[in-house]
């Protein structure tokens, strides 16, 4: 039988070109996005405007962060309403221009073209709702498991990573983590079920079980890059001899370009070369693409701010911020805050970048450690504003304070209203807003800590004399008359004798400029109760016994 050349060569060309297709795909499992690229261009050469082959193309784009190339590429084949693909390639732009309504109508449309049996279809749909932020993580399972149950005879292992996918953007690390085993029973060498197990638990923080998840991905299928860069990321900071290795066999199984020259040179700050650091960076700035651009800017910073090079620093760091990668955590604004303190810059700014670190940090213990340091910061720039401020945070984000927070907190009020008003005593409506609030904290310190009321009612009373500091309205007498009568109620009372001394000083000094001479001779004996050899109240106290004398002998009780 005679089997014409053309009906050869037609054969040959359809199984280049699926090779290219399926070579584009496994490339894009292995993240290796260059090479996705190259294979996918080269099969859509052979069939322009295929929908299929344009979409997977526009995945190996977002890979490569190239989201307009990515976005212009699905607008060619918009215009395919036939295509199933085509038409998940539009309601992607869709979700990423915000047209979410637009994006559902066409991923149904394109199900319904394949009359819902279409299992790839179903997942890129998913996929897409997964991958861009605006899509529908519910909406995509239920896509998913409509794909597994027509595939029920034999799933692939990428429908089940991909529903694990799903439950991971709903932050259901539970469901997520039993569909990754669920790959994994049906293919024991599916790598990234491992891989993305290990992201579920680095997630939170957890290295004794994300770094297992990476090495068995690893020893799954030895050529998954994706996971030897995960573990050169975690052995970063705390073995760099071992990142280092790692980071050579992740260089060994990934594309060269962007990411591998930017681990390449992050791995010199991690070996305290800061300046090869620096030159690297500014080498390949001129070259590496747009979206690669702000994490040398901050790699830069870090090193300049270690070679105490704080104004080159600032200059970086700022330029990162005005347009920061998907890099971007809590950590780098504390960075920023540190950079700005010992380079003498704006005070303000060293604060909001805390705050913005505070804000974007999701562990609570991390939140407090910042509060600490801005605190600690607080007394280095001698700004007792702020860490009257600082302070009180330590307090409030404490779910369980104990009574030292909430005492700390107005104890730090009351000192920095004092050492501002010893700097500026014409300030004095700074000044006496933090005697106000140091009072407002223990009152409801007394609320809270009954048993140490009588702290509570000691600095209410000292607040409220600061803020009345010529006796005029009496606005401590209250406080310091409880604290006084529960410090000396107290089987404690002991502990509280330099306390109760101070109060009655301070009703001595009020009762005498209101002349009311009973009540401050009460008074006196309090005070020579617990000094009996002190001269001066010693002395008051004949003063006023020889005029109650001599009030008496002239027939008067006076006051």
């Amino acid at each position: 039988m005679r089997v014409s050349l053309v009906a050869v060569a037609l054969a040959l060309g359809k199984m280049t070109f699926a090779q290219s297709v399926e070579d584009g795909k496994r490339f894009l499992y292995y993240q290796r996005y260059q090479s996705a690229k190259d294979a996918l261009q080269k099969a859509l050469g052979s069939k322009p405007n295929d929908g299929e082959i344009t979409f997977w193309l526009g995945q190996a784009e977002f890979g490569l962060k190239d989201s307009a190339g990515a976005k212009d590429l699905y607008s060619k084949v918009a215009a395919n309403t036939n295509d199933p693909w085509a038409l998940i390639c539009a309601g992607e732009n869709e979700l990423l221009s915000g047209k979410n309504a637009d994006a559902r109508n066409h991923f149904e449309t394109a199900i319904s073209l394949t009359k819902g049996k279409d299992a790839n279809v179903l997942s890129a749909v998913a996929k897409v709702n997964v991958d861009v932020p605006a899509g529908d993580a519910n909406y995509a399972i239920e896509k998913l498991n409509s794909a597994i149950e027509k595939e029920k005879k034999h799933v692939e292992s990428a429908l089940y990573v991909g529903l694990g996918d799903a439950y991971a953007k709903l932050i259901d690390g539970g469901n997520a983590v039993t569909n990754y085993n669920n790959a994994l029973q049906a293919d024991p060498k599916y790598a990234a079920a491992h891989y993305k197990t290990g992201l579920i638990y680095e997630t939170q923080r957890n290295p004794t079980q994300y770094v297992p998840e990476y090495e068995a991905a690893i020893a799954a299928d030895p050529n998954y890059g994706p996971a030897y860069y995960r573990l050169y990321v975690h052995y970063y900071t705390r073995d760099v001899e071992k990142s280092k290795d790692y980071l050579t066999q992740y260089t060994a199984h990934a594309d060269p370009g962007p990411l591998v020259d930017q681990a390449n040179v992050d791995i010199l700050y991690a070996s305290q070369h800061f300046q090869d650091a620096i030159s690297k960076s500014k080498q390949l700035l001129a070259t590496t693409p747009d979206a690669f651009k702000p994490h040398y800017y901050k790699l830069m910073a870090y090193s300049e701010d270690s070679l105490r090079a704080y104004n080159d620093a600032k200059t970086d760091i700022d330029t990162y911020f005005a347009h920061p990668d998907d890099s971007l955590t809590a950590k780098n604004y504390q960075e920023a805050a540190h950079i700005y303190f010992k380079g003498g810059f704006s005070k303000d700014s060293v604060f909001s970048f805390l705050r913005h670190a505070i804000a974007m940090d999701t562990l609570e213990a991390n939140k407090l450690n910042y509060v600490n340091y801005a605190a600690a910061l607080s007394d280095s720039l001698g700004d007792p504003v702020q860490k009257a401020y600082w302070v009180g945070q330590i307090y409030q984000m404490n779910k369980e304070p104990n009574p030292n927070d909430l005492y700390n907190w107005g104890s730090q009020l009351f000192t920095s209203a004092d050492t501002l008003k010893g700097r500026d005593s014409a300030n004095f409506n700074v000044y006496n807003a933090l005697y106000t609030r140091a009072d407002s904290v223990f009152g409801v310190y007394i609320d809270k800590f009954p048993d140490y009321s009588v702290y509570g009612y000691y600095w209410r009373a000292r607040s409220n004399w600061a803020l009345d500091p010529n006796f005029d309205k009496g606005l401590a007498v209250p406080y310091f008359e409880k604290m006084i009568a529960a410090a000396t109620a107290s089987k404690d009372s002991a502990n509280f004798v330099s306390q109760v001394k101070v109060g009655i000083q301070y009703m001595i000094q009020y009762y005498l400029k209101k002349k009311d001479y009973k009540t401050l001779l009460d008074y006196v004996n309090k005070y020579l109760y617990y000094d009996p050899s002190n001269e001066s109240f010693k002395h008051l106290k004949d003063t006023l016994d020889k005029y109650f004398a001599k009030q008496q002998a002239g027939g008067k009780t006076g006051k």
